[in-house]
């Protein structure tokens, strides 16, 4: 490509007499680039050669499921897998491709992961799926290890609502790990520090509960991203999972309800826990394999045994295990015990 000035001189030196070679090497451009300027009368703006691509006849399709999903967005591998069934062949790297240029990017966020080992922890946190009059909130638990994960969708936020569904996600996953870590949910934690430093005022109702299975466990505060594990799950399942179903029913008679997602997340869960993570670069269900083993029974301080069914899936039963657990004052000791051995959260 020449500019407005090299134009102006091959034209002025040709009108001279000087030949197209001359004017070649004067300029020290291509004969035939002086040639085929010569014959235009104005410069003519370069224009960037077309080359037909496998997406052009998909183009349309991804730009009106991005404009569904507005001010969500959709991930190009959702779209990869939709227009696959439409019969692309082509790469999702062009896909990618053509999304970034259709949506602007955020920066990301720099986070710090700590690594856990198996067993040890899970990161568990509610996430608002729908606000309003009709909330949809999604309880959501992440062994660290694996990363395998565990989702349940409810329209409250109740004390008896959270137990519950921390015994959906032992069922699922076979077992108990030894700790979970929380933000400050008042399901939770009353006050942090009551008693002192590290001495939290947790709920009654949910020490209880806890008290035969699990450690409870408070992220730092001031700290940001201690609980990135699931935080980053909850991203990707509003990404992945809801984003794509809500844009998918968007005109249609069918309501989004704790139903109609509770019957789709079990089969959705098969694929995100048999995907590649990102950050273990395995897959979640494989490095299960190391951590179930190594979960504790879930026992529950009433006598009576739970059966719980879950919504498309499998029942599971919890055994009703007599365990010879030994007490502790608070639960600063329990942590002083397992923090000997198991790397920090």
């Amino acid at each position: 490509m020449i500019d407005k000035e090299e134009f102006t001189v091959i034209h002025t030196l040709h009108k001279r007499g000087y030949s197209i070679r001359a004017i070649a090497k004067i300029v020290g451009l291509d004969r035939r680039t002086v040639s085929k300027r010569l014959k235009e009368q104005e410069l003519q703006p370069y224009k960037k050669p077309r080359y037909k691509s496998k997406l052009d006849s998909y183009k349309e399709y991804i730009d009106s499921r991005v404009q569904q999903a507005s001010p969500d967005k959709i991930p190009s591998t959702v779209i990869f897998e939709e227009i696959k069934r439409q019969g692309y062949d082509g790469r999702i790297r062009i896909i990618q491709t053509y999304m970034s240029s259709i949506i602007p990017k955020k920066p990301k966020e720099e986070v710090v992961r700590f690594e856990t080992k198996p067993s040890y922890q899970a990161q568990v946190d509610w996430t608002i799926i729908r606000s309003g009059k009709r909330p949809i909130y999604a309880f959501v638990m992440v062994l660290g290890f694996s990363r395998m994960a565990f989702v349940y969708f409810t329209d409250n936020m109740r004390q008896d609502t959270w137990q519950d569904c921390h015994i959906k996600a032992f069922e699922y996953f076979g077992g108990v790990p030894q700790t979970l870590l929380y933000d400050n949910l008042k399901s939770v934690v009353i006050e942090r520090d009551k008693y002192g430093k590290n001495q939290h005022g947790f709920n009654n109702d949910f020490l209880d509960f806890a008290k035969d299975n699990f450690i409870p466990k408070l992220c730092k505060v001031y700290r940001a991203k201690t609980k990135g594990k699931v935080e980053r799950f909850n991203l990707f399942l509003k990404r992945n999972f809801y984003v794509p179903l809500k844009s998918a029913l968007k005109g249609s008679d069918i309501a989004i309800t704790t139903d109609l997602l509770n019957n789709k997340i079990f089969s959705w869960l098969e694929y995100a826990n048999t995907r590649l993570h990102d950050t273990t670069k395995q897959r979640p269900i494989d490095m299960f394999k190391e951590e179930k083993p190594l979960l504790a029974p879930f026992y529950s301080s009433v006598k009576e045994q739970k059966h719980i069914t879950q919504a498309n899936s499998k029942s599971f039963n919890i055994p009703a295990l007599e365990l010879d657990i030994t007490y502790h004052t608070t639960i600063s000791d329990y942590e002083k015990i397992l923090g000997n051995n198991y790397a920090s959260a």
